[in-house]
Parts: C-alpha cells; sequence; structure tokens
C-alpha cells in the first residue's frame, strides 16, 4: 500500500489548521494579514507535530 509522504501529511494538517483558524477569525471581524500574522506561530507547531507523528507512525 502506497502511504504519503509524512511532509504531505503534515502540509496537509497545518493547511487545514491554517484555514480554519482563518475563517473563525476572519468572522469574527479580524482583519486578514493580522489573522494571518496571529494564526502562523500555532500553524507552524502544528507542522512540526504532524511531521514527528507521521514519521514516528511509518516505524
Amino acid at each position: 500500500m502506497n502511504r504519503l509522504p509524512p511532509l504531505a501529511i503534515a502540509l496537509a494538517a497545518a493547511l487545514l489548521w491554517l484555514a480554519i483558524g482563518l475563517w473563525q477569525r476572519t468572522a469574527a471581524g479580524t482583519l486578514l494579514n493580522a489573522a494571518l500574522i496571529a494564526e502562523l506561530p500555532l500553524t507552524l507547531v502544528v507542522f512540526g507535530l504532524a511531521f514527528v507523528w507521521a514519521r514516528l507512525r511509518r516505524r
């Protein structure tokens, strides 16, 4: 069975996290660029954790 590489899984998780965060913040009235700046640090953490999780899961 072909599996997605860990980088693809981590990227998908981070983009999903970012999209949901931007949607929630802009729906609450925050400007898009301010919402993006606010979401980026935690998005990077989600990317890192998802990457590590995907790498460990492949073993």
